[in-house]
This record gives structure tokens, C-alpha cells and sequence, in this order.
């Protein structure tokens, strides 16, 4: 079998290698340093909590994951459909784009807006922030 794209047994490859890593050594996160633009300006950046999310992914807890980073949460789910749908097109010999430039057009704008909207000092936008 002939692999046309790699990339999804990369990003399998990779997903095991974070759970791998997560369970063989679970101190690892306190070795993060700190949001660079959250420490410089005093805004949630887009990403800010996201390591932390992923970590709580690659525990289970998607609730948990949700209070870190909703954004990094839905992203990882988007990105999780589209290497399976890698993986099946690569199993059954299909072809064609299985991430279309609509769909990186629409995760591009949905993060400014998460990145925009999160840092709103109102009730429901003050749930966005890292907890």
C-alpha cells in the first residue's frame, strides 16, 4: 500500500506520542512557562489555556478542556474528524481534499472572533477565560 497522505499517520503518530508522553511522565506541565502576550498586555490571547486544554483532552476530560480554551476544545475536535476522514480515505483508496480551504477560512475567523470576544469584561464572555 502506497501512502498518498502521510500526514494523517503523522498526526495519529503525534496524538499517540502526546498521550504516550502524558502518561509516562505527568509532571511534565509544570515546565510550561507562562502566556508571553497574557504576561506583557494582560489579554487572553486566542490560545491562552490551550496547552492546558490539550492536556485535559488527552486526560478525557472534555468538560475540563472546556473551561480552559473553548476554542482549542472544538478546533481539536474539527481537526480530530478530519484526520479520521484522512485516515478512511486512505484505507478505501479514495481521493480528493479532506480539508478544504472553506473550512481554514472558517476555523481562521472563528478564532480572531474567540480571540476578540473572550477578552470582553461582560458576564457570559468572562466564561471564555481560562479558569
Amino acid at each position: 500500500m502506497t501512502l498518498r497522505r502521510p500526514w494523517t499517520w503523522l498526526a495519529l503518530a503525534g496524538i499517540s506520542g502526546g498521550g504516550a508522553l502524558r502518561h509516562a511522565w505527568p509532571s511534565w506541565p509544570t515546565l510550561i512557562p507562562a502566556c508571553t502576550i497574557r504576561r506583557f498586555t494582560g489579554l487572553h490571547c486566542p490560545g491562552c489555556g490551550g496547552t492546558r486544554c490539550a492536556l485535559k483532552l488527552l486526560d478525557g476530560d472534555v468538560a475540563g478542556a472546556l473551561a480552559m480554551n473553548a476554542a482549542v476544545t472544538l478546533i481539536a475536535l474539527v481537526f480530530s474528524g478530519v484526520i479520521a476522514a484522512g485516515v478512511w480515505q486512505e484505507w478505501k483508496g479514495g481521493s480528493g481534499r479532506v480539508f478544504p480551504s472553506w473550512l481554514a477560512w472558517s476555523l481562521t475567523g472563528f478564532v480572531v472572533a474567540f480571540g476578540l470576544v473572550r477578552n470582553l469584561p461582560w458576564w457570559p464572555f468572562t466564561l471564555l477565560v481560562p479558569q
